[in-house]
């Protein structure tokens, strides 16, 4: 048994063409201002990197003088205890 798939053609179809319109072509500022005006995109994100590692920094420092300073002071805190018991 031999079966064939056949699609039927419309008779009535139409083809429609569309014209192609040319892009626009997007202006792209020189990079020599940007570096004038300050807003370049790699100066963006070099500031940002600068800024963030001299806050973790900043943030580190703090934390090991908080260190330092609880490391000094217990032992004064703890010792006058330990006399009073004696």
């Amino acid at each position: 048994m031999k079966t064939a798939l056949t699609t039927p053609v419309n008779s009535n179809q139409t083809t429609q063409t569309s014209q192609l319109i040319p892009a626009s072509p997007t202006s792209v500022e020189n990079p020599s201002t940007w570096m004038r005006d300050g807003y370049s995109p790699t100066e963006i994100i070099l500031a940002a990197a600068i800024l963030t590692s001299l806050s973790i920094g900043g943030i580190a420092s703090v934390i090991v003088a908080i260190t330092g300073l609880v490391k000094t002071l217990v032992p004064v805190m703890v010792s006058p205890t330990r006399e009073k018991k004696k």
